[in-house]
């Protein structure tokens, strides 16, 4: 179902010449635009479908506003193709009952790309044509002289329009149309009173710098009664790793990888491929898609050379021209890399009776509960889990990914508030059950497989593998450090670029590869993986990594021709 209007605008060049690679951009601006083209070919069987119609009325609406200050003062605001293509994709993707799919957008892109003008437009598109009566519409921000640059851009752009005066007032800098019940106001989190707001579309800027998700839990818990509310957040990076705007960060990259799926949530994120070439002009260009139209070469080539001079100007730099969130470490493993060691046939009890290294992470009661089964054969590494978590945590609204993946099979929730650790050891070593009158033996995988040793974190273990060793299982402690961990995480990295290791399909261990970062300490070169926020799971990882460190060694100490070799069979001359 797809509607036939003739285009105003051809936004979809754009994307077009983003696949093509005519435009040059990062990795997440090029995933973003292929999930659009994907989904017109995917999206109809999710009950989703994309409206010509409704992409250009949104478009069209710019051209009744006009720049209010600058060098373009009093002229048409045409919107850049790459600021076309997006907002075509807010508002023209459609779902099944006729209303707008997307609800929330995310958006990063550096200063000076034009973010206000757009953004004071999607204000006033929602306020007087987006057909919803009586809508609120809101400029958010967490304090009031935030929230008024954006909306005093979008009071300027009435002033100068013939066309929307005639329609939109102003009173105190509050925009309403006359006889009607409509509302564009500012609103911070300082504001006297945050009761009874009934918002139809808010727009929320500089993200990065709120401290918590308050005003954003404000704004979204008052849209109930609107049939197709959108919030169009946008923001550059920022050195604030404990924020929401973080964490939206963060979970725009895993919505954008394929890791969540979100047909609600609309990603576009521009920044640099390469956080490492800060100084060279194509990475640049990716993150700055406007670029010769309001970012000059020139003005950013001046800041570089000034941030090279003085690396106290570089994290500003980094974070405001370029789009790069200042945090610890890198992404250890791509998620494509991961995935291209992917065999979805694999299934782990194909491997009875084999050799068999179980890595134990488990868990406070927040994180969870990680058992990694390694077999080694023909050369390969053959990887697989089982992951659990408790069914408080699995309750929580942030938690709603654990409950997919529990109704998928891939994580097993335990009752209660803490996760019960005999369930896993009823796993490995098997146990005896009641049913009816007879008393059966479960077998588990001390029974299944040829276990060599189960290798564990010994924080949370000591009571549990101690109960498990009184049943014959061989444990091995592997002490959590960089002198312990650098070995295995090195290991692990090239088996998988040689594509020796091979792991079932589990979106949980998709997930955690994803929240992965690999710590490099600069003064003995020595490694630890681990992750930028509470709320990501590294636990599958670790437990890998004990694993594969137990296996290898034991691949290693297997080897033929050892020092005896040489002390038993002397050369003999003459």
């Amino acid at each position: 179902m797809v509607a036939t209007r003739e285009r105003t605008f051809d936004w979809d060049s754009y994307g077009q010449m983003v696949l093509k690679g005519e435009i040059p951009v990062c990795k997440w601006t090029r995933l973003a635009v292929e999930r659009h083209y994907r989904d017109l070919k995917e999206g109809p069987a999710r009950g989703l479908w994309f409206s010509e119609d409704h992409a250009q009325h949104a478009l069209e609406f710019f051209l009744f506003l006009r720049h209010s200050k600058g060098e373009w003062a009093g002229e048409q605001f045409v919107p850049s193709p790459w600021q076309q293509f997006w907002v075509a994709l807010a508002f023209g993707w459609m779902r099944a009952d006729g209303t707008r799919r997307f609800r929330r957008v995310w958006e990063e892109v550096p200063r000076k790309n034009g973010k206000s003008t757009k953004l004071s437009g999607i204000g006033l598109y929602l306020f007087s044509a987006d057909g919803e009566g009586g809508p609120e519409v809101y400029t958010a921000a967490t304090k009031m002289d935030q929230a008024k640059i954006t909306h005093d851009e979008a009071v300027r752009m009435v002033h100068s329009s013939p066309q929307l005066r005639r329609h939109i007032s102003d009173r105190r800098g509050e925009l309403f149309i006359r006889g009607k019940a409509d509302t564009f106001r500012p609103l911070g989190r300082d504001s006297k009173s945050l009761d009874g707001l009934n918002p139809h579309g808010a727009i929320m800027d500089e993200v990065h710098a709120h401290p918590d998700s308050g005003m954003l839990d404000v704004i979204r818990s008052g849209t109930g009664a609107r049939k197709q509310w959108l919030i169009w957040m946008i923001t550059t990076a920022g050195t604030n790793l404990r924020g929401p705007g973080f964490d939206l960060h963060g979970y725009a990259e895993k919505v954008l990888e394929g890791v969540f799926d979100d047909d609600e949530f609309l990603a576009v994120i521009y920044t640099v491929d390469d956080p490492d070439k800060w100084q060279d002009p194509l990475e640049w260009q990716k993150a700055n898609p406007n670029l010769g139209v309001s970012v000059y070469l020139q003005g950013l080539k001046d800041a570089c050379d000034s941030a090279i001079r003085l690396p106290s100007e570089q994290s500003e730099f980094k974070t405001k021209r370029l789009n790069i969130w200042l945090s610890g470490g890198a992404k250890w493993i791509a998620l494509a890399d991961w995935r291209a060691c992917e065999d979805k046939s694999l299934k782990l009890e194909d491997f009875a009776g084999k050799r068999c290294w179980i890595g134990l992470d488990l868990a406070e009661r927040r994180d969870i509960a990680a058992v990694c089964y390694v077999f080694r054969e023909n050369g390969k590494y053959y990887v697989f889990w089982r992951f659990y978590q408790n069914e408080y945590q699995a309750t929580l609204l942030e938690n709603q990914h654990y409950r997919k993946w529990s109704e998928a099979g891939f994580l097993h929730i335990t009752p209660g508030n803490a996760t019960d650790f005999d369930v896993i050891g009823d796993q490995i070593s098997g146990r005896r059950a009641a049913h009816s009158i007879e008393v059966v033996e479960q077998p588990g995988d001390l029974q299944m497989f040829a276990v060599e040793e189960l290798d564990y974190d010994p924080k949370f273990a000591p009571y549990f593998v101690k109960k498990l060793m009184e049943k014959g299982v061989p444990a091995v402690e592997i002490g959590q450090n960089p002198t312990t961990f650098t070995a295995p995480i090195i290991e692990v990295e090239n088996l998988v670029l040689t594509g020796q290791l091979v792991h079932e399909e589990n979106p949980v261990m998709d997930w955690m590869i994803s929240n992965a970062k690999k710590l490099t300490s600069k003064y003995n070169g020595l490694s630890q993986i681990g992750k930028d926020r509470e709320s990501e799971k590294i636990d599958g990882v670790l437990a890998m990594l004990m694993a594969i460190a137990r296996a290898t060694a034991a691949e290693f100490e297997e080897q033929p021709g050892d020092i005896d070799d040489f002390i038993s069979s002397p050369i003999v001359i003459g």
